[in-house]
Formats: C-alpha cells, structure tokens, sequence
C-alpha cells in the first residue's frame, strides 16, 4: 500500500518511515506543504500521514486544498498539536483521524480520538452537560426520569 508522509521533522520522519516500512507499506515522503499538495494532487497514494506545523505551506491548507479538489485518500493528521479545538479544527477540515505527537511505537495501540471530538460536537449542539464522561469507560447519557 503506496503512502504518502509528510514530515518536516528528519529524526522524526525518518522513524516514521522506518515503521510504515516494516508494517509492509510503501512510503514517499516529503518535508513541506507544498511538496505534499503537489504529490497528493499528481500521484495515487492509498493514505496520508500529514503533520501540520510545515514550512512553505500550512498542513491545515494543505488538508483544506485536497479536498476542495475533490481528493478523498484519507488523511491521518500526526502533529504536536493537542488542544480539542485544534482536533475539531483538523476532523471538520477533512482528516480521518487526528493523532497528537509524540506516538508511543511500543507495543500499544494508536487510540483515535475521533469519538472525543464527535462526542465535543454532540455537545456543543445539545448541551455540555447532557452527555457525562466516566473516565477509564467512556460516556453516559442519564435517562430522563421526568
């Protein structure tokens, strides 16, 4: 499977690409936004693994331009970058997922945060006090007794 990473990171990027190679898949891996629309726009790639703090052109832009043009290769948002607002920002840009660094390559699991940012939106549009997180189980909703 061909992936595109874009890293600006070289210690990083080069850890990155190590582990996607050993996990069987493809990558081309580029350092700026620029180099990044430009190879998402002119060559196939299964998935993109994109950071966002890149120079010549935001990763936030880069995600943006993609799928104002119609690309849906899904996009793995990896960046240092953990604020909610900052993950609402990445998933309602277009990314399929939003992984904050630095990522532990140790034998366990990614954790998608994709349910904390939807159970934010649901939230944000029902009322912040609807849905209680339990932490170490996950959400509860209490039935209206009325």
């Amino acid at each position: 499977m061909r992936t595109l990473l874009v890293e600006d990171d070289a210690l990083l990027g080069d850890g990155l690409r190590a582990g996607l190679r050993q996990a069987g898949f493809e990558v081309d891996w580029v350092r700026d936004g620029a180099d990044a629309a430009h190879a998402a726009e002119t060559e196939s790639f299964a998935a993109i693994v994109l950071d966002l703090g890149l120079p010549n052109m935001d990763g936030l832009a880069v995600l943006r331009r993609l799928r104002a043009r119609g690309i849906k290769t899904p996009i793995l948002i990896l960046t240092a970058r953990d604020a909610v607002q900052d993950r609402v920002t990445g998933l309602d840009a277009g990314a399929d997922d939003y992984v904050v660094k630095p990522v532990d390559s140790w034998g366990r699991e990614v954790e998608s945060n994709a349910v904390e940012v939807h159970v934010h939106h649901l939230r944000r549009k029902l009322s912040p006090r609807l849905i209680r997180t339990i932490r170490g189980v996950g959400y509860l909703m209490p039935r209206d007794h009325s």
